[in-house]
């Protein structure tokens, strides 16, 4: 049996005490240069100043060009090591190191002066250079106009192009989604989620009248026919899909077409002799005759959100959401 003397205690409590003190230091053993000293420096490289930075723990090379706040120009490599201020040296007393005296720097006389201090560097990558722009261009009065809904605040925005400028912002009902123009440009036409098919006057910006569709109706897509006579409007609803068929002289739904469920898009040929309707929650695309207003084709292609048609109407672009809600 080993009997500790009290300074062998302490000894073994301080020998314990390093351990774990290396342990500890163990512990940032991971880290490397760029962790401990994350940024950038400059050096001199070939008598260069380069702006340096840590990759893991090998230094790098960034550039040893002008490039955001780094300048070459404000840097003196003349002198061995590091790199000084252009102008720095000015504002000090230089000596020797024979004595701490030869350090001490006297009290001004005249006006104060003082030290040169560094800009600071911005975190690459720097901010590119972007010229002035130059003269805006010319806008043309037949340059289209912009509506826009805003679904949460139960608005539409009226925005002009030429110049671009917010003309008036118009209530209409709740939860808006989709607008549709009458060929004039006189008259769109704003669905609501909320049973309502707002019409508005462009020309004042007011809401001229409210199509009450019924409580199970959710109007969402809206396309108007080419003659401007007649307007389709998709109901999303699951229990009671329909397209309803709008008369725009009398602003009256004139026929019901069932469709799959939840129809979202409405999309007219330009001959507007076929209306292709999409659902994003549906695995089909419904394609309507608008003489007979019935369904003459269902294509296999579901989740769709919109339908494009070339001029001639020979060629349609669908997109297809490989990854739909629900």
């Amino acid at each position: 049996m080993i009997r500790r003397t009290m300074p062998t205690k302490l000894l073994s409590v301080g020998v314990a005490l390093s351990l774990g003190w290396i342990v500890l230091e163990a512990c940032d053993c991971n880290q490397t240069k760029e962790d401990q000293f994350p940024g950038y420096w400059v050096t001199c490289i070939a008598n260069q100043p380069t702006l340096m930075t840590y990759s893991g723990n090998n230094p790098t090379v960034v550039t040893s060009d002008a490039a955001g706040a780094f300048s070459p120009a404000q840097y003196d490599c003349s002198h061995a090591g590091s790199p000084q201020y252009k102008g720095s040296e000015s504002s000090f007393k230089i000596g020797s190191p024979s004595g701490p005296a030869q350090f001490v720097r006297p009290h001004a006389t005249g006006s104060p002066t003082t030290a040169y201090l560094p800009q600071r560097f911005r975190d690459l990558p720097f901010t590119p250079n972007v010229p002035p722009p130059g003269t805006p261009p010319v806008c043309q009065s037949n340059y289209p106009d912009v509506l826009q809904t805003d679904h949460e605040e139960a608005l539409v925005t009226h925005i002009t192009t030429c110049p671009f400028k917010i003309v008036a912002t118009i209530p209409v009902q709740t939860r808006p989604l989709q607008i549709a123009i009458t060929p004039d440009g006189s008259t769109a036409l704003v669905t609501s989620f909320d049973n309502v098919l707002n019409f508005i006057n462009l020309s004042t910006n007011k809401v001229t009248y409210q199509l009450q569709a019924g409580s199970t109706v959710n109007p969402s897509g809206i396309a108007i026919s080419p003659d401007g006579t007649k307007a389709y409007m998709t109901s999303f609803n699951g229990n009671n899909p329909a397209v309803l068929v709008i008369d725009m002289a009398s602003q009256a739904v004139v026929a019901t077409i069932p469709t799959m469920t939840y129809p979202s898009g409405a999309t007219l040929t330009p001959d507007g002799s076929q209306l292709w309707v999409t659902s994003v929650y549906n695995t089909e695309t419904d394609v309507i005759d608008t003489l007979s207003n019935t369904v003459v084709t269902r294509l296999n292609y579901g989740a769709s959100t919109d339908i494009a048609f070339n001029s001639t109407g020979t060629l349609a672009y669908e997109t297809i959401d490989n990854n739909p809600p629900g």
